[in-house]
């Protein structure tokens, strides 16, 4: 019996599919991606305690603990001033600086 369907051959992946990975990117000499600070975020004073929590990575309870820890009685959706969000933010490994 013959067979009157062309044989189908089975497609291959693009080379940049597979393969090992690339190396990384280069940077000049003695320097690195990261600065030696940490990340700056920008803070509003004041500053909504839930805006804070997502600028940072947090979820508002974590943050709402923290700012109990500092002597302040504060929910979600309080104020807080840029005092109290700078030590909360350094907490996290934040550099701050003041906005508006």
């Amino acid at each position: 019996m013959s067979d009157s369907r062309p044989r189908k051959t089975p497609k291959t992946q693009p080379a940049s599919a597979g393969g090992p990975p690339r190396p990384p990117k280069k940077t000049a000499r003695g320097l690195s991606d990261d600065s030696p600070e940490g990340p700056h975020i920008g803070i509003p004073d004041p500053i909504i305690l839930k805006e804070l929590a997502v600028a940072l990575g947090q979820r508002p309870f974590r943050i709402v603990a923290d700012v109990l820890e500092l002597g302040r009685l504060v929910f979600a959706g309080d104020p807080v001033d840029f005092q109290t969000a700078s030590k909360v933010a350094k907490k996290y490994g934040f550099e701050t600086r003041h906005v508006g």
